[in-house]
């Protein structure tokens, strides 16, 4: 008997199916919430908890939702027996630019900065650019024209919260109990300046949000309709409230820009929009030109900090000379930090932020010239065209009015993205949104492209070789997320020790933090820094406290052990080599041949800082050091003038350098030639008028010429030569360093360098009355020139200043005849 079966049975197969889609819908929830809320969290996202600032905790947040994602679609693909991924035109140059700075980062002068980026500066490195091109490909092989929609929706709501909340902050409204976050000048994005691009790059967006509700959400209710176009309209409002508010840090032409790309689509009926709703970006436009024309003018002075940055022609210069350095790789991803240091201008010395190192130059196009070179200018270049163009074609190709306006607002955010990326320098948080927006605006291009794209196709049924590659692809994306969560773990709990030993007030506590830092991340050379000069800070108190030598030689040790580290991970840092020298330097009081290590050190730091003065100020010092330890008269003459020698070179790199011209007076007197010495004085004090240390120095170089024989033996100054100095010192000191003359010998008829000393020693009481250095000079003065009762004023006044015992019975054993 043969058994017929019903026509409409289901098959086995088609079971199968229907199940394994079923078991996938999980899947597809876990990849639509991670990318949504890669966009709703990055801009908001911050704890406050890590060292490296809110943009480290936004790279650490994508990093995880992106891996997360992932592993979701790529599960998925495994359960469904096949993987699909969409060819685009971004393929090849994705992969050349991938090659390109894997190249720069194997070359680089620093590995460790290419591969992950320069501490504070994670977006910069390899890491984050392969994370963000598994993110495209996430992106762009699971967008359709529903997510299209849900992602710009969350953007619009992402985008709200940030501007209200910035606009509170502003008017000193503080929202949040955090203490960190109770000032006007904080905001998610990290900076005053980024959020102003951030708002300029989303405006069009709230511009189309605010115009286009009813085409965008055709079926919604109109009571809907009204309250989205409201809240959008007050957004976008608040928006040109902040840029206002803000205009000193606001480049109002990009923001022009956007404004003027969503107008004329919408003049040009390219897109259609009704009359009303026209007026809305019309009147944006109009409200930004106006902004544009006041200028710099506010009716408010919030009192807000000032932001620095490199400026674009010192950028330009940088990048020039690195090209010729490094022409094709450039010195590797994330590593401006040495281009700055290597090629800076001796211009630059002439600024007020001549101290300054900085990490990033003025514009992209200048930082990737530095650190990858021309090709990967040339592979970056040709991938931002591609995108605008595919964003271009679409958007005047593409037929679905639902899509079409979000597509003319992400096309615009695109725009404004690459030209101030082209302008500015950027921080961490400012990258990642970036480059999320211009990913999701060309991904969105590529969807909603008439002409389909080629798909391949990885399946376990087609072949054992795709069989192979999709077990290969899991497995792979499976171990690669598991060791990228652990590090990112690791390394993010390694930052909030960091943070926590940066608030403790307990060296040992900062010690033990910082150690664990370490522990967790044995890679950052910013740990063992820190934690260098917290034991070399335990060394010191040791000494002073009179701790025995087994604990001044542990930490010392510790210090110098800890310094090596940072400069074995990134030796080409300039920066790393000055703090170990500087660590050697202080060593010096406690061991033999320090000084030695320090000069090499210093030397290094000419080498990757060739015109920066401060390195040769440094050897000047330790030069000066040793001539203080030598006994030979000759070795010590030697020494002084090798000092000598280092302060000129110093001067020649800034010539208004007031330490060095300080530094060059103390070595002239140890030789002699006071003439010279009260020369240089002169010139640090015209330099740094507010400095009372030099004034001083300068009073009392005129009353030893002045008396003939130097009665007044001042012991500052050596301690000084010995060590470093504050150029901008206004101390008050209260005890007495010029150590009392056992005697005074005859009195002089006062002359032109003791009439100088005078005037000198006066106006340091007038800026510092409790200046007690000066009021003994004047007392020691007016007894040399037999003004005695001058004298006794000083003297009285100076007992009156002074709290040391000892040293008060020192001055009345001194002056007991004036105090008679």
């Amino acid at each position: 008997m043969v058994e017929l079966k019903s026509s409409n049975a289901k098959s086995p197969n088609n079971e199968n199916s229907v199940a394994k889609l079923a078991s996938t819908r999980g899947l597809d929830f876990i990849i639509t919430s991670t990318i949504l809320l890669i966009f709703f969290l990055t801009p908001l996202f911050f704890t406050g908890l890590v060292a490296q600032g809110l943009g480290f905790e936004k790279i650490i947040l994508f990093y995880f939702l992106v891996l997360i994602g992932l592993v979701a679609w790529v599960t998925k693909g495994v359960i469904l027996g096949e993987l699909n991924l969409k060819r685009t035109p971004l393929d090849l140059p994705i992969v050349a630019t991938i090659v390109v700075f894997a190249i720069s980062t194997a070359l680089s002068v620093s590995v460790k900065d290419s591969l992950i980026g320069s501490y504070g500066n994670s977006a910069k490195g390899l890491v984050a650019l392969v994370i963000m091109s598994l993110f495209y490909y996430l992106l762009v092989n699971n967008l359709n024209t529903k997510r299209i929609k849900q992602i710009f929706w969350t953007i619009i709501a992402s985008g709200g919260i940030l501007v209200i909340y910035s606009l509170l902050q502003l008017s000193g409204v503080f929202l949040l109990p955090l203490k960190f976050t109770v000032i006007k000048s904080f905001n998610p994005i990290g900076s005053l300046s980024g959020l102003t691009m951030y708002i300029v790059m989303i405006l069009p967006l709230l511009v189309i949000a605010a115009t286009q509700t009813k085409e965008i959400l055709p079926k919604a209710a109109k009571i809907v309709v009204i309250a989205i176009k409201t809240v959008a309209g007050i957004i976008a409002l608040s928006s040109l409230a902040i840029l206002a508010l803000l205009n000193g840090f606001t480049f109002w032409p990009v923001a022009i820009v956007g404004a003027v790309i969503v107008l004329m689509f919408f003049l040009a009926k390219i897109i259609k929009v009704s009359n009303n709703n026209l007026l809305i970006p019309l009147a944006t436009f109009l409200a930004l030109i106006i902004l544009l024309v006041i200028g710099n003018f506010s009716l408010f002075d919030l009192k807000l900090p000032a932001e620095v940055s490199l400026s674009r022609s010192a950028s330009w210069e940088i990048a020039k000379d690195s090209v010729k350095e490094n022409p094709i790789f450039g010195s590797g991803p994330s590593t401006f930090f040495y281009d700055f240091a290597k090629h800076k201008s001796l211009d630059f010395n002439a600024s007020p932020l001549w101290n300054v190192r900085f990490d990033s130059a003025s514009g992209a196009i200048f930082e990737l010239l530095a650190t990858v070179g021309v090709a990967g200018v040339l592979a970056l270049a040709t991938l931002v065209l591609i995108a605008l163009s595919i964003s271009f074609l679409t958007l005047i190709k593409n037929t679905n009015k639902e899509i079409n306006s979000i597509l003319l607002g992400l096309f615009a955010a695109l725009v404004s993205s690459v030209l101030l990326a082209i302008l500015f320098s950027q921080n961490n948080s400012l990258i990642l949104l970036l480059a999320i927006l211009s990913i999701f605006s060309v991904s969105a291009s590529l969807v909603m492209y008439p002409e389909k794209f080629k798909i391949l196709k990885l399946s376990f049924r087609a072949s054992p070789k795709y069989a192979l590659a999709l077990a290969a692809i899991f497995l792979s994306v499976s171990a690669g997320v598991v060791v990228l969560f652990t590090m990112g773990l690791k390394t993010y709990m390694a930052d909030i020790y960091a943070r926590q030993a940066l608030a403790s007030g307990d060296i040992n506590e900062k010690i033990a933090k910082l150690n664990r830092s370490v522990a967790l991340a044995p890679y950052q050379d910013a740990y063992y820094l820190r934690l260098a000069n917290h034991y070399m800070a335990l060394a010191n108190q040791a000494a002073v406290s009179g701790k025995n030598q087994a604990d001044i030689g542990t930490n010392l040790s510790q210090a110098i052990e800890r310094g090596k580290k940072a400069v074995a991970i990134a030796d080409n840092k300039a920066s790393n080599n000055e703090s170990l020298a500087l660590i050697y330097e202080n060593a010096s009081f406690y061991t033999r041949g320090a000084l030695e290590w320090s000069e090499q050190l210093y030397e290094k730091v000419i080498e990757l800082d060739p015109q920066n003065p401060t390195p040769y100020l440094r050897i000047a010092l330790v030069n000066m050091a040793r001539a203080n330890a030598e006994q030979d008269a000759e070795e010590k003459k030697f020494y002084i003038g090798e000092a000598i020698k280092k302060y000129d070179e110093a001067i020649k790199k800034k010539g208004d350098l007031a330490a060095a011209y300080y530094g060059k007076a103390i070595a002239r007197e140890k030789l002699g030639d006071t003439d010279d010495a009260i020369e240089q004085l002169k010139r640090a004090n015209l330099v740094s008028q507010n400095n009372l240390d030099y004034r001083f120095e300068l009073g009392r170089m005129f009353f030893n010429r002045g008396v003939v024989q130097p009665n007044l033996s001042q012991t500052a100054s050596q301690q000084i030569a010995e060590n470093d100095i504050d150029p901008n010192a206004t101390g008050t000191p209260e005890i007495i360093s010029v150590q009392p003359s056992a005697t005074t010998g005859a009195t002089v008829t006062k002359n032109s360098d003791l009439a100088a000393a005078e005037q000198l020693f006066l106006s340091i009481l007038l800026a510092s009355p409790k200046h007690a250095n000066a009021r003994y000079s004047l007392a020691v003065l007016y007894q040399k020139t037999g003004e005695l009762d001058n004298a006794k004023v000083m003297v009285n006044s100076l007992l009156d200043t002074l709290q040391d015992q000892q040293t008060i019975k020192a001055v009345q054993q001194q002056f007991v005849d004036i105090l008679r």
